[in-house]
């Protein structure tokens, strides 16, 4: 004879840390500690959990110090150094499955759209879907200015990527500024393999090239056809421009496996982002060479969850000497 357990659902109460309640439906959870409430309604419930003494972090500790529970232009900026921390404990609570992102109250969305963002820092990440950069810092609407396209990369539509960084730094005032490569980045791979058969692979004989309809220019064109579906798109172009990061790679490996120099490539492209960024803005350079705001490099390994972070370009100081003030696209 089979036996079953009812669950009672009940309405009951969620009070943050914070201090704002959240209304819930289902069985109650466990480990709750009921609270006064004052609330006229016998059938609800009003409980705070009890959690561990890591649990139990003041969120304007753990997201970064914010006035209304959220940051706002009521909220000072945050240091660099502050903001890499901030991004560096939230990726510790993602990997370990702690994360305290997890519910924003009407009263937060209110107080975004009445006061404004301040987020602690700005983060240029990959498109792929696998790598959301809000979660895999555990960050709240309003915590991180995101701007994302395939590749992390400014090698096309760079007046867009730029003049936004630009934006968060002159007008939201972020002081860190995060370029986020990830591995088993499918741009950087199709890039690799489009140097790879073009540059390394492709040896045929000289008959071979003599052949009826087989000229140097068409054989080059059926390649991207592989990578993308296509001859010709926006897409092949996109790769194109990342080729000279494969390319790169491959030299500083010494040559390698397409597996090997498209995961060094991941790093190469994470500095040529920002030093495309440094060599192109002005303001930036200006913020950084005053030490108000930092660029930095960090890759996210999808396996372990984990973000990596490079630090600054070995190239900055030499980079911070550029006088271009306008991406090349822009350019009279």
């Amino acid at each position: 004879m089979a036996c079953y357990q009812l669950q009672l659902s009940v309405m009951y109460y969620i009070q943050e840390a914070d201090g704002s309640i959240s209304q819930h439906y289902g069985p109650p959870p466990t480990h709750l500690v009921p609270i006064n409430t004052g609330l006229p309604t016998a059938a609800s419930t009003v409980v705070t959990p009890t959690m561990s003494d890591d649990s139990q972090e003041d969120p304007r500790k753990v997201f970064g110090p914010s006035k209304l529970g959220v940051r706002t232009t009521v909220d000072e900026p945050l240091s660099a150094s502050q903001a890499i921390e901030v991004l560096q404990a939230g990726n510790r609570r993602f990997v370990r499955g702690d994360v305290k992102a997890r519910r924003l109250g009407p009263d937060k969305r209110r107080a975004l759209a009445s006061h404004g963002q301040r987020p602690i820092a700005t983060v240029i990440g990959c498109a792929d879907s696998r790598c959301p950069v809000e979660q895999l810092f555990d960050a709240r609407p309003g915590d991180i200015f995101v701007l994302r396209n395939a590749g992390n990369t400014c090698t096309h539509a760079e007046g867009s990527m730029v003049g936004s960084v630009e934006y968060s730094v002159l007008n939201l005032e972020t002081k860190m500024i995060l370029v986020l490569g990830h591995t088993g980045c499918g741009a950087i791979m199709g890039a690799t393999k489009l140097y790879m058969e073009r540059y390394i692979e492709m040896t045929p004989p000289k008959d071979a090239q003599e052949s009826t309809d087989q000229s140097t220019e068409a054989s080059e064109s059926e390649q991207p056809q592989q990578l993308c579906g296509c001859k010709k798109s926006t897409l092949l172009r996109l790769l194109d421009a990342l080729v000279p990061v494969a390319e790169q790679a491959c030299v500083e490996l010494g040559g390698g496996s397409t597996e090997e120099i498209a995961a060094h490539a991941v790093k190469v492209n994470v500095w040529r982002t920002i030093n495309f960024l440094l060599s192109y803005s002005l303001i930036i350079r200006e913020k950084v060479a005053s030490g108000e705001v930092e660029l930095q490099g960090a890759v996210y390994d999808m396996s372990s969850g984990a973000v990596e972070f490079l630090g600054k370009s070995p190239k900055q100081a030499q980079l911070l000497n550029s006088d271009a003030h306008v991406v090349p696209s822009m350019q009279a």
